[in-house]
Order: C-alpha cells, then structure tokens, then sequence
C-alpha cells in the first residue's frame, strides 16, 4: 500500500513571525515591542521567509525520497500482527482410551475465525486442580479460637515438634491469578481429577497414563502483548515438576511416607513461565506410582509434605496422581493461568499443497499469492524440477546473490513472491509448476478472541475445544498515522540508554516484565556490603527498579531476582560501549510508626483510626501516591516524625495529633526513635512500613505483631516453616467448624 504523502510543516509566514516575536520576548526581556520600521522587525519577516521557503521546497520531496528517509531513520511501518494464546483440547469423558496425538498445524475454528496449533498434544479426559497451603499467621490463629498446643494435640505432634498452621486454598485458574506469595511451604499442589463417568474405571485410565506425556499450559501473571522476539529474549528458568506418590517399598520417602519422583520435561515453551506456553511432561512409565494419596480423615489432609484437602464438592476418590510445582528462581512464581492438554495457537490460518503459477522462464517474475500478511517464517515454497520437488530458498533481497541459487523474494504483506533474474538468483524453468507447501497467513486485531470463542477441531470431531483464557497480541497493520506518533518516543532514546532518563523510559518500558518505578544512581558500584560500596566509578550505572503494587500495609513491592535478571538482558543489550550496568533492588528499611491521636466524633472513632492508617501506609508507599509529590517516596528522602504528623492532621475526623513515635528494626530488634526523630536514609534506600499503631490515649508502642527479623536487601523469598530448636516444623491443616 503506497503511503500518504502529508506536509512535513503546515505553518506559514505569519505563524513563523508570531513564533520568532515570542522567542524574542522570552530571551529578550528589554525588548518592549517589534514595530514595523524596526531593523529588528525587517530582520524577523527575512528570517520568516527565508524559513517558509525552506519549509514549502522540504514538502515537495517526492514519496520516495521520504520512505527512503525513513528506512534510514529505522522507523518502518509495523506489520499486522497475528494474536496468540493457549487453548486445551480434551478428549472423551467416556473412554478410558487416550486418542492419537494431534499434530502440530491442526486447524481450530470458531466465532468465524480459524486458528493454528503450535505443537502437539495427545488429549487426556483429565482436569487439573492447583492447591497451595495457605500461612495462618499468629493472630488469626488466635482469632480463630486455636493455639499452637491445641494443633500439636489434634495431630499427635511431640513438645519438640513446631506446628506451621495453614488453610488449603485452591485456584480456579481459569479466573483468577495463581500465587505462591501467602504459600507456607512454596509448592503448588496439582490434583489430577478423572472425569464423573470415569469415577468407577479409573485403574485403567492410570494404565492408559503411565509413560504418557502431559500438556500442561502455562502464562505469566503479566502478559503484556509485546514483540515475540522481545518475549523470547528472556532467559529461560528452571521449573521443577514433580510426582508425588507412597512410599510403599521403603525406597527414601520423607518422613510422612511420600515418595517424590522428579518428572522429565521433554520441552518447555513457556520458558518457565516467562511467557505463554506448554511445558511437556512424561509421566513415568510405572502405574502403580500414580496414586491418589487418601488419608482417612481430612482432618490429617496435608499434614507434612502431604498435599491439600481438595474442596467440598470435588471427591479425593478422583483423584489420579497428585503432582507438585515450584520454582527455585521465583519462589512466588505468580501464574496468570494453569491448565491441562495445552497447546499454543495462532490468530493464523494455514494452505498446504498449493499450485501458485506456472514458471515462465523470464527474469525477474512475480508471482501473486492468494492470501495477504503471509508469515515470513513459515513459508515452504517448492519449484518443479525434472527429478521432482526442488525446495528453494526465501532471502530478503537478491542482490550479490549466485546466478544459479534457488531463492526467491517474499514481500509478506501484498503476498507477492519474486524471483531472480538469472543473474542474482536463478529463473523458474519455463512450464515448470510453482508450488506452495505450506504457508501461514493472516493476523490483525481481529484474531484477539475472547474465552470460549473456538469450539472446534477441524476434522475432530471427539475432541473438546477449552478455551479459558483470551487470545492476545494481534494487531493490525501500523497507519502513517500511527508511525508518525510513536517518531518523536523513538527517536528521544533511538532504543539507546545514554541519558539517565533513557534508563528510566527503557526500564518502565521494557516489555518483558512490569517495572511500576526506575531509580538511576551514576557512579555507584554495588559490594558484597555496605563497607564495600563505591561511588563515583566512571562507566558505572545501577538502576534500581520496582514492580508495580497497591498501598497495603506490610505489602511493599519488591523486585524478585528473576525479574532483575529479566531486566538486566533487557536493558545491557541497549547501553553504551563501555558501560558497566547493574539492575538492583532498592535497599528495604523496616519502619513502624506508632501515634497518639483524638478524633472529633467518638462515634465515628474506629473509620477515623482506620483511616489515618491507610494515610500513613499512602503516604510512605514507595509508588504513587507515595511521598509529598505523590510520585512515591524519592529514593533517601528521610522519614521526619513531624512531617507524618502533618498528614495525619489532614485527616478528617482527627482533632488533635501528638505524639507520633519511629520505630525501626537494628540488628533484628526493634527501637524507638522517640517522638519527632528523623530516619535519615541512602539514597538506594526507601522505608518498608511493617506495622502502624494508632491509639487515642496513653503513649504509642511498638504496633503488635511485629516480630524480630533481620533487615535486608529488597529480595523476595519463599516463606515457610523453619524448624524450631530441637525439632522440625510439621505444617499442620486449620479445618473451621462448618455451621
């Protein structure tokens, strides 16, 4: 499609005279007024016309010259887009028999769409059930009427022995979020349900299992639709799958009988997790090791390493095997979506077996497809030969190529294909058919379906089509218009991070991994410790980032060292020669703020107190609407007492402020800074509020609940039971009493 020509610059003389005066009054204060007769007047018309001149010859460039400017500036029209998602395909509630494997390129259909399968998957009557064993913290132990004794007594628990109380929670994957953020243990916990019709055969489709390989699909919490090139430069991290199943051989299992078998990944698409995929698992070949690991009382169901207790109306009895997911690298590995018999799609439609033209002998000859906005990638072009089918080669342009090489040229977008000129890449002999193999066209916003869209499988008709989650990323063909807005972003940082600015664009920008706020300190070389810090090293820069989050108390967001390293490939491809980057988590300082205040309706006290709570947690969130500016806190700003006591002024309903008392955490205790102290920070630091106290009389304390822990470095870590002195922590199930 040819591009529209628009006027490099619409003004004219008039508006250069007005733009030139108010330049002259802004840098020229003593210049009162420019009036006709003024040699400064005269000199502004010249400089006027002499510029409207320029700018009427500039747009009379002719179109090529423009697309040939912009091909040196590197700013081309973007492509259509094809969208893509994740689609499982079930087979029959009803036989125990898997069905053959369906192969790659298979043909979805639905909502007048067609999509294109990426990979192989063999159907499985299986449902998948993520569990996680949910913290219970302290108080709301208490709040629940139990104690630490009463777990150990309900399940037979020595005096040595420390209880991990915890509340099983399952994920319905298909809408909402998956998280192992409140998981006591870091796991998540995958039951594997045969269907209702299979409930009484279900030894025999754990036979028809064993030594199978499992589709599991999998999708980052955030999957921003970005360039697939930019989604597959991510570094790959290592998910670990594995079986869980009795020990009923005394071959090593833990100490509550469990044996866990480690699962071989034939392939992992998703890059664990870092974007949408389909990690590929075999099943071992033994089907005595798949098992539904019954105990018989629920109220001893995860007790240990044991998993979960499924929910009230999903029946253990259907349980096939129990698998078991965690990540070393991201130990909250957050899932925006989790399912069996996955496999990837694409908003594309695929030909195979094609006759596109007869060659003619003649150089240079053009032959038109059928379809627009091919896949460059997924082309097989083939030429008739006297032996048979000869498969030629797509490049991008023919020039300095051999006389006798079988290439051709692809322009993607009006499906045309050229081919050489005897010279620069061979003809297609004269009669000989050209022919298609196999191609992929289509794409543009029109594939980006929502869930439950595709209901079919193209000569399938067996097979269940499960589409809970949206297809995404299409998108059409860029407009001038469009190009022409995104010029200016493009060319502030040309994708280079020179400036300190540029680090932050490209930081809160990148479209691997959500980056919420980027700090740039200069010169500052980060050390094993604080002693071993330095600064002012030329070459050096640290960026210090932070992911997005809602104000909540004791919730600061922190970087995880897998978004860190993310960040860090994202951004060094993009520095200067020279340039030593270092992607950082901001240091953490834990804070709890303790205040005395008295409201002016005691019969709305307890919204008044609840609300200079979350004015405080407001105010020193490290993102908006933290700090003065409401930008968040800047990075060393010190935490003044008196200024905290400002903004609980601001408050409605509060009548009078004092004392306001800091606390922070030294060498893992707990002090007070007394009232109006100052909590002087680096500038690589930003506060953690852990806890807020506010009391209407006597003096403010430490807020309750806090307990001593050694401060660090903003990492982000697995929680769960560490074991007592003298004895092991046992996770142990809260089962509430059912009215």
């Amino acid at each position: 499609m040819p591009l529209p020509v628009p006027s490099l610059d619409d003004r004219r003389f008039d508006d250069l005279v007005a733009e030139a005066e108010a330049r002259l009054r802004a840098h020229l204060p003593e210049l009162t007024q420019i009036a006709p007769g003024d040699p400064l007047h005269a000199l502004v018309d010249l400089l006027a016309w002499l510029t409207e001149t320029i700018l009427y010859r500039a747009n009379l460039i002719p179109e090529r010259q423009r697309r040939v400017l912009l091909n040196l500036l590197q700013v081309p029209l973007r492509a259509a887009r094809p969208a893509r998602g994740l689609v499982c395909i079930d087979a029959s509630p009803r036989s125990a028999r898997l069905p053959g494997l369906l192969p790659e390129g298979s043909q979805l259909t639905g909502a007048g769409q067609t999509v294109t399968t990426i990979g192989e998957v063999r159907p499985t009557p299986l449902a998948l059930v993520p569990l996680i064993k949910e913290a219970i913290d302290a108080a709301t132990l208490a709040a629940m009427g139990l104690t630490q004794q009463a777990l150990k007594d309900q399940h037979g628990l020595g005096a040595a022995d420390q209880v991990a109380a915890f509340a099983p929670r399952a994920f319905a994957s298909e809408r909402e979020p998956l998280s192992l953020a409140t998981s006591l243990d870091g796991f998540y916990y995958l039951a594997l349900l045969a269907p209702r019709e299979l409930a009484a055969r279900i030894d025999e489709l754990r036979a028809a299992l064993a030594g199978q390989t499992l589709n599991l699909a999998l999708a980052p919490l955030d999957d921003r639709p970005g360039e697939r090139a930019d989604s597959e430069a991510l570094r790959d991290r290592r998910l670990v799958w594995e079986l869980l199943t009795e020990d009923l051989e005394g071959a090593g299992g833990d100490a509550d009988g469990l044996l866990t078998v480690p699962l071989e990944v034939l392939h992992d698409s998703s890059g664990g997790a870092r974007r949408p995929g389909v990690a590929r698992l075999r099943l071992p070949p033994s089907a005595p090791l798949l098992q539904p690991l019954l105990v018989p009382d629920p109220l001893f169901a995860g007790v240990g390493e044991r998993p979960p207790e499924l929910p009230a109306p999903l029946p253990p009895e259907r349980v096939v095997c129990w698998l078991r997911l965690h990540c070393p690298e991201e130990p909250t590995l957050p899932l925006g979506y989790l399912g069996i018999n996955g496999v990837e799609v694409v908003g594309q439609a695929t030909r195979r077996d094609l006759i596109i033209g007869v060659g003619s002998g003649r150089p240079g000859q053009v032959v038109d497809l059928p379809d627009r906005d091919i896949d460059p990638a997924e082309i097989e072009l083939d030429v008739e030969q006297p032996a048979g089918w000869e498969r030629w080669q797509r490049v991008e342009v023919l020039t300095g190529r051999g006389a006798d090489e079988p290439i051709y040229r692809l322009d993607a977008q009006a499906g045309q294909v050229t081919f050489g000129d005897g010279q620069h890449g061979r003809r297609p002999p004269e009669r000989r058919r050209i022919r298609i193999a196999r191609y992929r066209f289509g794409g543009g916003s029109g594939g980006n379906l929502p869930p439950q869209s595709l209901t079919s499988v193209v000569g399938a008709s067996r097979l269940g089509v499960r589409q809970e989650r949206a297809l995404s990323g299409g998108r059409d063909g860029e407009s001038v218009v469009d190009a022409e807005r995104r010029i200016p972003e493009f060319l502030t940082h040309r994708n280079r991070a020179v400036t300190a600015e540029d680090f932050r664009l490209l930081a809160t920008g990148n479209p691997l991994r959500p980056v919420a706020r980027a700090e740039v300190i200069a010169g500052l070389l980060p050390g094993s410790s604080l002693a071993t810090l330095r600064r002012d090293i030329p070459g050096v820069v640290s960026v210090f980032v932070i992911p997005p989050g809602q104000p909540e108390l004791a919730r600061t967001p922190r970087p995880t060292q897998g978004l860190l390293n993310d960040l860090f490939t994202w951004l060094v491809d993009r520095v200067l020669i020279g340039t030593e980057l270092f992607v950082l988590s901001p240091r953490y300082i834990p804070l709890a703020v303790g205040v005395r205040v008295r409201v002016r309706d005691p019969a709305t006290e307890q919204e008044t107190l609840a609300a200079v709570r979350q004015a405080l947690v407001d105010y020193l969130w490290v993102l908006a609407p933290g700090g003065s500016l409401g930008g968040g806190w800047p990075f060393g700003e010190p935490v003044r007492g008196a200024e905290l006591e400002t903004q609980v002024g601001r408050v409605p309903g509060v009548r009078e402020v004092g004392p306001l008392v800091l606390f922070t955490m030294r060498e893992g205790v707990w002090q007070s800074l007394g009232e109006g102290a100052v909590l002087d920070l680096e500038d690589f630091d930003v506060p953690d509020l852990r806890g807020v106290s506010v009391v209407t009389s006597g003096l403010p304390d430490l807020p309750g609940g806090l307990q001593p822990a050694a401060p660090g470095l903003g990492g982000s870590g697995g929680s769960g039971g560490g074991a007592g002195a003298g004895g092991r922590s046992v996770p142990a199930p809260v089962i509430p009493e059912l009215c």
